[in-house]
């Protein structure tokens, strides 16, 4: 038992750098990003991986609707997924799709079903580790 108590700080300082590995988002984004009517937005806060940013629900003129990322930066990780959630402890959640970019300026376009109101939560999460890198509050 002694031994598997001294690795246990190794083991868990490579659960949380483990989804830094491998890279599979696309880097920087500059997109043109959507205008319209801001619905709701949060400031993106660390979790296990320094996470920073805006995100905003916006609505244009033609009534689509956008989860808009800007000025975000986070670390790399190997299966980042935007969700939206109740709560940030990702039980139930929507996938909005793969993170486009680990920093800069991009959006998603919702459909009907994404309910941002209910899952007013933005995950940034690590499938592959089960690991919360950022989230950010819509309000």
């Amino acid at each position: 038992m002694k031994k598997l108590t001294s690795f246990l700080p190794l083991i868990l300082l490579l659960f949380f750098i483990s989804c830094k590995k491998a890279n599979t988002s696309a880097g920087n984004a500059n997109e043109t990003l959507p205008t319209g009517t801001t619905l709701a937005g949060g400031s993106f806060n660390s979790n296990a991986h320094l996470s920073s940013g805006t995100v905003k629900v916006i609505k244009d003129a033609t009534n689509k609707i956008y989860l808009v990322f800007e000025n975000f930066k986070t670390d790399n990780g190997p299966d980042l997924r935007v969700w939206l959630s109740p709560d940030n402890n990702a039980t139930t959640y929507k996938e909005v799709g793969l993170l486009k970019a680990v920093s800069g300026n991009f959006y998603y376009t919702l459909d009907a079903s994404f309910n941002y109101t209910a899952n007013n939560h933005v995950l940034l999460w690590c499938k592959s580790f089960a690991v919360l890198f950022g989230n950010a509050v819509l309000q």
